[in-house]
């Protein structure tokens, strides 16, 4: 072998080494944006399913049955929409309210909806039931 062809054999494997860390470095930076996208949609699934838990509390959150004057009431519980900012996320509510009289329940379906970063829409649902039962006996044994 002349001292030609070993000096291009150098240059041959340099090059292919630049390539490879190259490509390596893209998938790298491609792998990075997946994960912080991955991130970013968790971070908002969290902050979601938290006011979905918000709302419902809120709504279950009554001290008497019927509609009385500077209380919450059980039979006030109704339909409605909101909307909350986490972060730089906006949050739309919805919720709907089913009433059952034997027995007497609520059922709370509350939406939280939201555009993620990529412009995809995204929703989490909390559906539970609410018994119609006065708060102030709640401490009475049967």
């Amino acid at each position: 072998m002349t001292k030609k062809s070993i000096l291009g054999q150098g240059l041959v494997e340099s090059l292919l080494v630049v390539l490879f860390i190259s490509i390596s470095v893209l998938v790298l930076v491609s792998f990075q944006h997946y994960l912080s996208y991955s991130t970013n949609f968790t971070q908002q699934q969290i902050d979601a399913n938290a006011l979905a838990v918000q709302e419902t509390e809120s709504l279950r959150d009554f001290q008497v049955i019927n509609t009385t004057p500077n209380y919450t009431a059980y039979s006030n519980i109704a339909n409605g929409t909101g909307t909350a900012t986490v972060g730089n996320t906006t949050y739309s509510l919805t919720w709907t309210v089913a009433k059952n009289t034997d027995p007497t329940y609520t059922t709370i379906d509350v939406t939280v909806s939201w555009t993620d970063r990529v412009g995809t829409s995204q929703s989490v649902r909390l559906i539970t039931k609410v018994a119609g039962l006065d708060p102030g006996s709640s401490g009475t044994f049967m």
